[in-house]
C-alpha cells in the first residue's frame, strides 16, 4: 500500500538516494532533500510494506494566484501504478490557486495532459552547471 505524506519528518538524506539520477549532471549529496525541504509544499508517496520513499513532488507558491510544480519523480519500480497521478492531484487540490505550471520533456506531456494540464507558452533562463 501506498501512503502520502506532505512532511520531511524522519525522512534522511539516505532515503532519497536513486532520484535525481535523470539529470544531466550529478547533484550533490543532499540535494535533493535540500530542494524539498525549501519547497512550497511536499507531498512524498511511500511503500508502507518497505518504508522506501517511492516518489514526490515539490511545488513553489505564492499561495493566491500560481504556483509551480518544480519537480515530480516516481521511482522506476513504483511507475504504472497511479503513484505520480496521485501526487499530481493531491498537490493541485493542496496549492488551491488560480494557475498551476510545470515544465516537462516532450515524451511527457501526454502524461500531464492525462492529469488536467494543458499546454501553454513559456520561456526559460539556464544556468547550466559544469558537467562531472
Amino acid at each position: 500500500m501506498i501512503t502520502y505524506t506532505d512532511s520531511l519528518e524522519s525522512v534522511a538524506s539516505a532515503d532519497l538516494q536513486g532520484f535525481l539520477a535523470h539529470w544531466d549532471f550529478t547533484p550533490p549529496d543532499g540535494s535533493l532533500h535540500a530542494m524539498l525541504a525549501a519547497s512550497t509544499k511536499i507531498i512524498l508517496a511511500r511503500d508502507s510494506e518497505s518504508s522506501t520513499i517511492c516518489g514526490y513532488v515539490a511545488a513553489l507558491s505564492d499561495g493566491i494566484v500560481c504556483a509551480y510544480i518544480s519537480a515530480i519523480e516516481v521511482r522506476p519500480d513504483y511507475r504504472q501504478r497511479g503513484i505520480g497521478t496521485e501526487l499530481l492531484h493531491r498537490m493541485t487540490e493542496q496549492l488551491a490557486v488560480y494557475g498551476t505550471y510545470l515544465s516537462c520533456a516532450p515524451a511527457m506531456v501526454a502524461f500531464y495532459e492525462s492529469a488536467g494540464f494543458s499546454r501553454v507558452a513559456g520561456m526559460a533562463k539556464r544556468n547550466t552547471p559544469a558537467r562531472d
